[in-house]
Order: C-alpha cells, then structure tokens, then sequence
C-alpha cells in the first residue's frame, strides 16, 4: 500500500488528510510512498495520547521494558534487509550503510536493555547516624523528539530507545522526507509488545507539527537533530517553559595529517569521512589540514583516490556513494560549490553534477569535490555544506592547524592523524570541539559512547547516547532514610 499512516495511540491511517510524496533520490520518477500532512490539531491529540498513557507505562517494571528492548531487537533482526532496503529507497545511501543504521540500533536496544537494570538510583552514605540517603531516577513525562534525514532510522532509534527504556511516552516528529524509516522502527517496537499510546508518530511540517511539540505545555523534553539555524529557533521558541532541551546540530569537522602521520590512513579516512552518505553526515571531514611541505604530495593522492569513487544508485552492489538525499539538498550543495569558486579555491576535482545517462538523469548525484588553496575566511571553510564537497588547507605548524580547526562557529569533531604523542595530546586538549579522534576516522562513533559537541554543534548540557543519555531522559529523586 503506497499511502502509509502515523501512530497516534495505534497505527492509523487518516482518510481526510492531504498525503504528500516520497521520491527515490536516486531516481525520482519514483513514488516510493505517500504520507499523510498532519494538522496541529492530530500533534495535540498525540500529545494527549501520550500524557495518558505515561502514568501506566512509568508502572512498568524495568525488567519488563528491558525485556522488550531485547524482543526489539530480534524482530528487527529478523526483518533487517526489508528494513535495509527501506532506508536506501528513501534516503538514498547505499546498501551497507543503510545496513549499518540497522545493525547498530540492534546493538543499542541491547545495551540499554542491560543498561536500565542496573543504572537508574543509588545509595549515599549519610551523615547522621542509623540513616541512609537514596536517589531514584524518574521519567519526566512525555518527550518529544524531532529527527532529520540523513540517519533516517538510526537518530530517531537512539532517541525513542532511551526515551521509553526509563519510562517517557513519545510524540516522534520525522523528517518529513524520510518517514517510512521511521515507521519501521515503531512498528517493530509495537510487535514487540510496546503498548499503544507509548511510541506516537506524527508526519508533518515543521511549521505546523513541530512547532506544536516545542511549545506544547504537556511536553517536558524536547530533542532535536538538525541544523543550527533551526536548533537557535528551537531554542527560542521554548521561551521561559521550564523543559529539557537537548541539540545537536552541525558540523564543520577537519581532519588534520601531520608530518609525523600516515599519508595512506589520511588518504583513506578523509575520503571516506567526505563520500560517505555523500557526505550528508554531521561528523563528514569537509576540511583537511596538511603540513605544507606535504602539501603536493597528499593532495595528488587524494585526487586519485577521489577519482575511484563509484557514484551511482545505491541499491547497486559496489556503489561507494549514492546521490544527496532530496532537490533541495542537491542544489544547495551545488550553490556552496559555485560560492568556491567565485571565492578563489582552486576546483582540483569534481564540482559537477553526474550525468549522461538513465542511470544519472533522474537521481541527485554529485561528483565528489576537492577544493585546493582553501583558506579560513572562506564560507566553504566555515559553513556546513552537508554533501561531498572536501576543502584542503595547508599550514605550518600544530598551533596554526589548532586554530584552524578552532575558526569556526561549530565544534562536534576532529581528528589527527599522527604517530607522535606529543602532537596528539596537545590536539585533544586544545582544539573546541566535543569528540577527538586519533588515528580514527571522523565519521565513527559507538553507539553507546556519549556523544555531542561543543559551541554551535549544540547546547551541550545533556549528551546524547551511553549511560549520559539517562540523565537526560530522567530526574533525580533524593530519599532521605532513618530507622530507630
């Protein structure tokens, strides 16, 4: 059925709605299905919902909600190359990365399943005698949750997962252009026996639907993935209601080579930390740092390399990178490469769109892209391009490259590539953003390891992800015991 419905309570498919499409970016002659255009009025039934179903479901036992995180799990492992192919359909990233969305929510619903059984109080010596103090961890309520659409599966995932493991209701706001990945993961969640009224899943404008999730009265928590224009309007339109708010917004990430690095692992891990989901990745390398006296050397290397990377239709076997995931992307990335140019970078490679046959003509597929003689005034150099556009800069010393790496306004990740231990420690210590990679590519990240960045990458009061997130998800509760 190409007309899928929301979770409100239950799986519903309204009959008096407008439905609006989801194209294949690869190729976008094709419908891939059709979402129902919510009105504010269906987000605050939702949020109803919600709120009456949160008192019964807190009652739940955190063994009973651990044991559904494992059901989660193995329905989702049964069921993963469906899901695979879902995500690869409407986001347009290849096979093995929509693969890894799957994979790794797999791996979280069990790390949270083991991790609620034994995270959520303590107890605290007292200071008066025959009396001991304990803490009790609560859910807050009902949360919302608003995701974007290059991890279509995996951000709403490690939202909802936490979320309802410590006992919270949802209202999950998708990307409006990538909803049917979305759905895979409450209905999953639904067949593992998570009660109606618990996961709710409305599909929307962001104007309209997710406008009334941020100032809904009955909402306590607020997290939202996105860019940080949105991220500041978020922030805003919270006012003065006191609720949680969690951002994680964008990225400028550098990677930065040393004299004293690897030239083949830099080579390797800028290419693909730059074509990966054609770069549409907050953590994606759009900047890479090499020591001047290297500076020939790598970049004719990199441009080799540039030049193997298969594009085409992710559904393929052996394609590298797939197209950018909607028009609006594919011409905004297509601007920021023009914005290069007029800036004085050098074009090295790349910069154009990939056509000239069926295959290319109907899909959004950039060539991936090197620009040379980049320098930090640029806005190639400081603004989030969000597709497979890498900026190579050169400098003289550590302390430059650090304040390269420190010159804009994000600050979520960075890497060094670097043999010495010296040079690595003074990076991780000076540079401003919020996860240091050593040797390590920028766009990794475990699941149950916190995550969040620094400066304009988000508010950096909650993380996101490991045992940090409960604290997000929960308050604290102090009870103060003495016996005679």
């Amino acid at each position: 059925m190409i007309e899928k419905g929301v979770f409100i309570g239950g799986y519903v498919v309204p009959q008096d709605r407008e439905f609006y499409e989801i194209r294949n970016p690869a190729d976008y002659r094709q419908v891939v299905s059709k979402f129902p255009m919510l009105r504010r009025s269906d987000v605050i039934e939702a949020i109803k919902v919600a709120k009456e179903t949160f008192e019964k479901w807190r009652e739940t036992t955190v063994y009973e909600r651990a044991k559904i995180l494992f059901k989660t799990a193995e329905v989702l492992e049964s069921r993963s190359e469906e899901v695979v192919k879902t995500i690869t359909l409407e986001e347009g990233k290849t096979l093995p990365e929509s693969r890894y969305e799957v994979e790794r929510i797999v791996v979280l619903l069990r790390f949270y399943g083991g991790l609620i059984l034994n995270s959520l109080g303590r107890t605290i010596p007292s200071g008066t005698k025959n009396s001991f103090t304990l803490t009790m961890r609560e859910p807050l309520g009902v949360v919302g949750l608003i995701t974007p659409w290059n991890f279509p599966f995996l951000l709403p995932s490690w939202k909802v997962i936490p979320a309802i493991a410590t006992g919270n209701t949802v209202v999950l706001k998708p990307a409006s252009i990538t909803p049917n990945s979305a759905l895979e993961i409450v209905k999953a969640f639904h067949d593992a026996g998570v009660p109606p009224g618990v996961i709710n899943m409305v599909t929307g404008s962001g104007k309209e639907v997710g406008d009334e999730i941020v100032t809904n009265k009955d909402v306590s928590a607020i997290s939202f993935t996105g860019s940080l224009e949105v991220g500041k309007e978020i922030n805003g339109r919270v006012g003065n209601r006191f609720v949680r708010v969690q951002l994680e917004l964008g990225g400028k990430n550098a990677t930065v080579l040393t004299d004293k690095g690897d030239i083949d692992m830099a080579i390797k891990h800028v290419t693909a930390s730059t074509v990966r989901n054609a770069g549409q990745i907050c953590l994606a390398t759009s900047r890479f740092l090499v020591p001047k006296k290297l500076h020939d050397k790598v970049l004719d290397a990199l441009t080799e390399r540039f030049k193997k990377v298969v594009v085409g239709n992710g559904m393929k076997q052996g394609v590298e990178m797939g197209p950018v995931s909607s028009r609006e992307q594919y011409e905004k990335v297509l601007n920021y490469i023009e914005i290069g140019k007029s800036e004085g970078a050098r074009l090295v490679y790349g910069g154009e769109p990939v056509k000239g046959s069926d295959e290319y003509d109907y899909g959004y597929f950039i060539r991936p892209t090197i620009f040379d003689k980049v320098t930090e005034d640029m806005r190639i150099a400081k603004e989030e391009i969000f597709g497979p556009v890498l900026s190579v800069m050169e400098y003289e010393d550590l302390d430059e490259a650090i304040e390269i790496v420190n010159s804009t306004e994000y600050g979520l990740t960075a890497e060094i590539i670097s043999n010495d231990i010296s040079e690595v420690m003074e990076f991780s210590q000076k540079v401003e953003v919020g996860n240091v990679k050593v040797n390590r590519p920028t766009i990794e990240l475990d699941q149950w390891v916190p995550y969040g960045g620094f400066k304009g990458s988000g508010n950096d009061i909650y993380k996101e992800l490991g045992e940090e997130a409960i604290q997000f998800y929960t308050r604290t509760k102090v009870v103060y015991f003495h016996y005679p």
